[in-house]
């Protein structure tokens, strides 16, 4: 079908596969991969092994995928979401909550409400706004990153123009434009910043 619109609940016990938009007013529920050929609207919660999108995913409650997902543009969630694999987004992922990532998170932009934790490596060639930030990987953004709360890289941080933390925590290697911290700073190894460096405490 080109498009497959449903106002309750869709369980598939398989795999679903969609070449046009999908649509659904409340949650749904997939055991193994999903499919779509554009764009994926979820008003309720979202749960997939897998999840393959050509266009936007928006999702009005919690995203949960147990495998890989790949999204060729944006990708918003009102709710809390949560990857046990890594995620990958050629455009911006804006969530209105807590983002959760077992593997490495890749994307043009990030926004979260909440805090941002990554098992694996970090990118984000634009900018990088949430409440905390946790790595557990190395860090790389080709933009600045602002986090209102602590952030903590487990290696090397990257930033190409000005890092903002309340704190900042890095067990490997520091390099970026202009550091700002607003809290401590403890790093475990070297500090490279090609600006200026103030720390208030």
């Amino acid at each position: 079908a080109a498009s497959l619109e449903a106002s309750g609940d869709v369980l598939a016990g398989g795999s679903l596969s969609v070449r046009g938009a999908t649509r659904f007013g409340s949650g749904i529920d997939v055991s193994e991969s999903a499919h779509v050929g554009h764009n994926l609207t979820v008003d309720g919660a979202a749960r997939a092994a897998s999840l393959e999108a050509s266009g936007d995913v928006l999702a009005g409650g919690s995203l949960s995928v147990r495998g890989a997902a790949s999204l060729d543009d944006a990708l918003r969630v009102r709710g809390a979401a949560v990857f046990g694999s890594g995620v990958e987004v050629s455009g911006g992922a804006r969530v209105a909550q807590a983002l959760t990532v077992g593997g490495a998170a890749r994307a043009a932009s990030l926004e979260a409400s909440g805090d941002v934790s990554a098992g694996g490596e970090m990118r984000a060639s634009g900018e990088l706004a949430g409440g905390s930030l946790r790595v557990r990987g190395a860090a790389v953004f080709g933009s600045g990153v602002e986090v209102s709360g602590g952030a903590r890289v487990a290696q090397a941080l990257t930033v190409d123009g000005a890092a903002r933390a309340a704190s900042l925590e890095a067990s490997g290697e520091l390099a970026g434009g202009s550091l700002r911290v607003r809290g401590a700073a403890v790093f475990g190894s070297a500090v490279n910043v090609a600006g200026g460096a103030r720390v208030a405490q």
